[in-house]
């Protein structure tokens, strides 16, 4: 395909860029080269990964302290996982940085918890096996720009390949690649959950950018009964022929309205086009596209996906993704294979150590009306965890192995991990092998949660398995 546009033209064009994007497909897009005030579009390929090719993916990775040691001796099979495979991807959900030396200062705003790890933890991550992580989440900015900055080096220093925050927006949208043994993995990460302040921002003229992550902004919407909209609008003061607002959420009237009122999400249309173009670019330069979406809606209690999440997959493969592993809600969600390759809604968890923090900002014990120096910092989070934390799904999960053939998916093993949702103490929410009994659990919940897709896991010697002849 081929075409030619003058300069009015390709303005008009990149007016309307959302659309052309949303609708473009992965392998035939524009070469821009400009002569003489025309603009010329080829053909660019993108070349899969030859042969065979393993993608681990593990979700959150909340570790707060180096685990390495006490890992080694207490699960060595799970770490042979990690390391086994070509490339291993899991999100840093957390800010590591020296307190002794840092200038900056913990945000009035964070993420629930202001995450904190020592600064030997990225070191530690990336010597268990983990090769890419994404950082676009809603802890990106816990400590300010500064932590966030501070985070990158360090995971620079430990040379483990990140995307999803960056300086500016540009930046934080930007493809990260990794070049392995096999060929040339591209990472985009983003973020539909996220405090205000996380944003990053591009300059404009003499405006300066803004530091923090790739998020896709949405707007909530609530759906209500045509006479409880009624009443919302006299109430909002709503002018007749407008979209009905109050608090921030819009409200729509559903010819099935439920009790208690059910959540959907509009996302911003140029946010996602700009993720889709980075899917686009990295599957141009790359050989292996994983796109990483952090996102809590519809709640973390829930086990279903938000309304838009099934879409966003659909839409980032069809732009050329290989993989679109989800993460944030902090328990399993389903596994769809779409087009030949793997959706992964959640992976949860994969460690979960919010409960061992030592230094917590004085607004975290004014977010429960407690006087700092009356509790320790692990009583005030025992207290919380128990109320917003207590659920043990939210310490199981997996890892997920997917086996690639010449860039076509041919397997999913799906290795079932406890965070020990019954310790005490500081071996609390650190991963191991899953004893048989919980490993059972965990893979008949994803028997459950995947079926609606289509997808057919079997369990074979306390591992999950999906073949591609077994899912839609």
């Amino acid at each position: 395909m081929s075409a030619i546009f003058s300069r009015r033209a390709l303005r008009t064009l990149l007016c309307a860029g959302a659309a052309a994007i949303l609708s473009a497909a992965p392998t035939v897009h524009a070469e821009e080269e400009e002569s003489g005030g025309q603009l010329s579009t080829t053909t660019v390929h993108s070349t899969p990964i030859a042969g065979d090719f393993s993608f681990a993916a593990v979700g959150d990775l909340i570790y707060l302290r180096p685990m390495l040691a006490t890992i080694e001796k207490q699960s060595p099979d799970m770490l042979r996982i990690l390391r086994g495979a070509d490339i291993t991807f899991g999100n840093f959900e957390t800010t590591a940085l020296d307190l002794k030396t840092f200038k900056g200062s913990p945000q009035a705003e964070s993420g629930g918890t202001w995450m904190l790890a020592d600064p030997a933890v990225p070191a530690d991550v990336a010597k268990m096996g983990i090769d890419i992580v994404g950082h676009a989440n809603n802890h990106t900015t816990d400590w300010g720009v500064e932590g966030m900055a501070e985070t990158l080096d360090l995971l620079d220093a430990a040379h483990l390949t990140h995307a999803g925050t960056g300086h500016n927006m540009t930046a934080a949208r930007a493809p990260a690649y990794h070049d392995g043994p096999s060929g040339r993995v591209g990472l985009i990460s983003a973020t539909t959950s996220f405090t205000p302040m996380s944003p990053a921002a591009d300059p404009l003229g003499k405006v300066p950018g803004r530091g923090g992550a790739n998020a896709i902004r949405s707007t909530e919407i609530g759906l209500v009964s045509d006479a409880d909209l009624a009443t919302i609008a006299r109430l909002a003061g709503t002018k007749p022929g407008t979209p009905v607002k109050m608090k921030g959420r819009e409200y729509r009237a559903t010819a099935n309205p439920a009790t208690p009122m059910k959540i959907e999400y509009d996302l911003n249309a140029r946010d996602v086009a700009a993720n889709l173009l980075s899917i686009r670019q990295a599957k141009q330069n790359g050989n292996f596209v994983v796109f990483s979406l952090h996102n809590h809606e519809p709640g973390n209690a829930s086990q279903i996906t938000a309304n838009f999440a099934q879409p966003l997959a659909h839409q980032a493969i069809d732009a050329g993704a290989d993989v679109y592993v989800g993460h944030g809600p902090h328990q399993l969600r389903g596994i769809e294979i779409y087009k030949g390759k793997p959706i992964f809604y959640s992976l949860g968890n994969f460690a979960m150590m919010n409960n061992s923090l030592d230094d917590l900002p004085a607004d975290m014990y004014d977010q429960f009306g407690i006087t700092p120096g009356t509790v320790t910092a692990p009583e005030l989070l025992q207290a919380r965890g128990a109320k917003e934390f207590g659920d043990p799904n939210l310490y199981e999960t997996v890892i997920a192995v997917s086996q690639f053939r010449d860039g076509k998916l041919s397997e999913i093993r799906l290795h079932p991990i406890d965070l020990g949702v019954n310790v005490t103490g500081a071996g609390r929410g650190v991963p191991h092998i899953a004893d048989a009994i919980v490993g059972a659990r965990i893979l008949e919940r994803l028997q459950r949660l995947s079926q609606p897709y289509g997808t057919q896991i079997t369990i074979e010697r306390g591992v999950g398995v999906i073949r591609l002849n077994n899912a839609k």
